[in-house]
């Protein structure tokens, strides 16, 4: 039986729910409506259905009037929180309605829209996330811009649902949370006051200010490294890319100079740590720091104008490693650096995403298990990072283990760990490691970004720094904070740049340099007996280990920011400051793992994860490929993917929309990416086969032929019925159409295109006199030419008949017949039809005749 107190407990926490539920809607992110909600309701087990009218809120938000049906909650809320109310109320967003609209509609946001959609509605079980961005958008729009009052005005159903159950898990969440951040902060403090007892006999007076600028003059310089991979840029998908990286050199170096890689986080850039890069060089150290082009502050500002759809690339988590690796590649090949590095003497600091690309290139593989098991529950968190971190669990399975040998100490700040590294990862670390976070940090919260997985780490040095009142940007540069408001900006941040000049400096000195001294440390002068003084001396021209604990932080620490260094902490300290079990287990379970199954139902998981997942390809036109005018990944598949997503979002009744990830296949990787799981379709000029293991083929949707493409000057010399002989001859290596020209012209010589930019790379050597002619399916050679925009009439497809003939189909897992039947289905629809003429509309006549060769041919 409820008593009538714990009824009124209930309600009191339903009630601070509604406010808290829909001020994360305001938060997160001009004439009055004829429609809008009238009323907020909830329900609760036994007690039943509770509701709250906007009317009321509204009065007590503009008048402070409370009505009888407001009173029945307010009174029993703190006079505190009631005030707090009406501020929360009244509470403007100064936010511009096309940036709500931009970043409700990009793959984070409509994931924070549907995990919030499950707690606000329309109507029982059915998602609310149309309705919210809606109402955003509209009372963002009104001249009185948004607040929870006009966002209430433009919700489109007359009452809003919230969902009790997850009001009470999202708030339960909140009170553990900030009370175990406070009394881990704690057990963090008492362990450095032990450790700082330790180390009392050293006089930091007597040492250098790690501080003070250093003997070096510096100069920058910016460096250009074109990479030909593909990558998600501010200008759309690319072929390629160039990376641009900035070099701080000490001048007159004696001796060869270790070298420490900086790497930016999400949303920012090369210069936001510049101040850093600075402090370390003038001590002698080379700094190299590269702009991650696919994760940048530009790439950020292109989204919010509403020029690209994707927010962050999930392969983002491959490309930032690998730009740091052909980075020093280049580095160490290049003339002008021999002999200015020492490359044993190699260290990696990295911020926020920048963190997690220094812990993976330092021995930590991506955790695609662990980060798959959690966004799997789809649930809302309070840790805003996970909404990173879960981009990457639509990776391609495989092994991304990145790590660069020639790293030999890291350092992070706010590093992104928890889901994405996890305790499996983090334990393969066997490099000296430092980690720095601040208590209020928002985006990669402290606890478990920082803390707890300070405590998965084996390596025999490591280091745990907390800036109490600390921000996610705390450390950043003057200019990279400067327009931030100071919930993210925090506490003082030129303090907090302060503790990582001196904290880096300490760590690199010990850990690259070897500046230690010995456990029995030498007098300076043979002839002079040990003292403590003399030790001190020693410490100050050599000895930096004594910088890197909880004694030196004590020193450098203020009141206004204060600092706390340790080495060592336990899973049980946590426990007993916490006084209990705490809330996020410190050492977090095994993952499950789940194998996947052959005759496993693509449409049941696609309706428990609202999303489907295409593979494409980026250099068969025009199936899919790189617009050359705006850098675009365009083509049919492209439409395919967004319309089937629609199509299937319709038919499994997902009201809240499917989410449809575009991830780039190849020539080489194609079939693979569909065996392993990784996609439920991969789309493009795939011949339909039956010799092949573990995928199948959907019906055909194409037809086409193998031809030789060759200028008209050319068309006497390239004699199809002859040996080709001295004929160059431009293939795809592993393709289908080598094995052909290898049976049939063993005499013709065979020149070779590789990569992404093979074909179009093979009709430039065809323009320019370097073959003689270049060999492909005829569609994607005719697509070729009209990409590049060339003349058609330059240029000849032989012969009039096929070669060979292809008939198109999608690959698909083999052994889920429902699956194939449903994109069977979808394929002969009426607008299936109709994208297939809009794409295909130039192609089709050749498409035909092949067709009608191929299929009446004589055998």
């Amino acid at each position: 039986m409820i008593t009538t107190t714990i009824r009124k407990k209930l309600l009191t926490i339903i009630f601070t729910g509604i406010l808290a539920s829909l001020g994360t809607l305001t938060m997160n992110l001009k004439p009055k409506p004829s429609f809008g909600a009238e009323r907020i309701s909830f329900s609760l087990p036994v007690l039943g259905e509770f509701y709250i009218s906007v009317n009321s809120l509204e009065l007590y938000a503009r008048e402070g009037t409370i009505t009888p049906e407001l009173e029945f909650y307010t009174k029993r809320l703190k006079p505190e929180t009631v005030k707090r109310l009406r501020q929360a109320l009244q509470k403007q967003f100064d936010v511009n309605p096309t940036d709500v609209y931009r970043m409700t509609n990009i793959p984070m946001g409509k994931r924070v829209l549907r995990q919030l959609g499950e707690v606000v509605s329309t109507h029982r079980e059915r998602n609310g996330l149309y309705a919210i961005r809606s109402a955003l958008i509209l009372a963002a729009a009104d001249s009185e811009g948004l607040n929870l009052i006009n966002f209430l005005r433009y919700f489109p159903t007359q009452e809003i649902r919230l969902n009790a159950k997850s009001i009470f898990s999202l708030l339960n969440e909140a009170k553990n949370f900030f009370t175990y951040k406070q009394s881990t902060v704690e057990a963090i403090a008492e362990q450095a006051r032990r450790e700082a007892v330790a180390q009392s006999e050293v006089d930091f007076e007597q040492m250098p200010n790690l501080l003070e600028t250093g003997s070096y003059a510096v100069e920058r310089k910016t460096m250009t490294l074109a990479i030909e991979r593909v990558r998600q840029t501010r200008l759309g998908l690319s072929l390629d890319y160039r990376l641009q990286t900035d070099i701080y050199l000490p001048q007159n170096l004696r001796q060869p100079a270790p070298l420490v890689v900086i790497s930016h986080g999400f949303t920012s850039g090369r210069s936001n740590f510049d101040y850093l890069a600075k402090h370390l060089a003038s001590h002698g150290y080379i700094i190299v720091v590269p702009e991650h082009i696919g994760s940048n502050s530009k790439f950020t500002e292109a989204v919010l104008r509403g020029e690209l759809s994707v927010d962050v690339s999930p392969f983002e988590y491959y490309s930032r490693p690998l730009d740091i690796t052909l980075l020093l590649n280049q580095i160490e090949n290049q003339a002008e650096f021999q002999g200015l590095i020492n490359w044993s003497q190699v260290g990696i600091l990295g911020h926020s995403f920048g963190g997690n690309t220094a812990l993976v290139m330092s021995g930590a593989p991506l955790n695609l298990a662990r980060i798959s098991q959690v966004c799997q529950q789809n649930k809302l968190t309070l840790n805003t990072s996970i909404l990173l971190q879960c981009r990457a669990s639509h990776l391609p399975p495989g092994e991304y283990n990145h790590s660069d040998p020639r790293i030999k100490a890291v350092a992070v700040v706010n590093p992104v760990t928890s889901s994405i590294l996890g305790p499996e990862s983090m334990s393969k670390i066997a490099i000296p490691t430092m980690i720095l976070g601040g208590s209020e940090d928002i985006i990669t919260p402290f606890i478990e970004e920082q803390a707890h997985p300070f405590l998965w780490l084996t390596t025999k040095h490591k280091y745990l720094g907390v800036m109490v009142g600390g921000s996610h940007n705390s450390s950043s540069s003057a200019r990279g904070v400067a327009n931030l408001p100071k919930l993210l900006k925090g506490v003082r941040p030129d303090l907090g740049r302060s503790y990582l000049k001196a904290m880096s400096l300490a760590f690199f000195e010990v850990h690259l340099r070897e500046r230690v001294s010995s456990e029995r440390p030498e007098p300076i002068d043979r002839g002079t007996p040990v003292t403590a003084d003399s030790v001190v001396l020693r410490r100050s021209n050599g000895d930096y280990q004594s910088y890197l604990s909880a004694a030196y932080a004590q020193t450098i620490s203020t009141e206004k920011l204060p600092f706390y260094l340790i080495k060592s902490l336990t899973p049980e300290q946590l426990a007993q400051a916490y006084g209990k079990t705490p809330p996020t287990p410190p050492i977090p379970g095994p993952v499950v793992a789940v194998a996947p199954s052959k005759n496993a139902n693509i449409l049941a998981e696609i309706k428990q994860t609202k999303a489907l997942k295409i593979a494409m390809r980026s250099d068969a036109p025009p199936f899919g490929y790189i617009d050359t005018q705006g850098n675009l990944w365009t083509g049919y598949c492209e439409d395919l993917a967004d319309s089937l997503g629609g199509y299937l979002a319709q038919k499994l009744n997902i009201a809240s929309g499917i989410e449809v990830i575009k991830l780039p296949s190849s020539l080489e990787n194609r079939f693979e990416l569909v065996r392993q799981n990784a996609v439920h379709l991969e789309c493009g000029p795939n011949t339909i086969r039956t010799d092949l293991e573990d995928v199948s083929f959907s019906d055909l949707f194409f037809a086409s032929g193998t031809r030789f493409l060759l200028t008209k000057n050319k068309a006497a010399k390239v004699n199809l019925e002859g040996s080709l002989e001295g004929i160059k001859t431009g293939v795809l290596p592993g393709s289908t159409t080598e094995q052909f020209l290898q049976a049939t012209y063993p005499q013709t010589e065979l020149v070779y295109f590789e990569g992404a930019k093979g074909r179009s790379a093979g009709v430039k050597a065809i323009a320019d006199g370097s073959i003689d002619a270049f060999v492909s399916d005829g569609v994607l050679l005719s697509g070729e030419i009209d990409r590049q925009n060339l003349v058609r009439d330059n240029y000849q497809l032989i012969p009039e008949q096929p070669l060979t003939c292809d008939f198109y189909g999608l690959i698909l897992p083999q052994g889920d017949s429902q699956w194939r039947d449903t994109v069977n289905t979808f394929l002969r629809t009426v607008q299936q039809r109709q994208k297939r003429v809009e794409w295909f509309g130039d192609y089709f006549p050749q498409a035909l005749s092949d067709a009608d060769y191929c299929l009446n041919r004589r055998r």
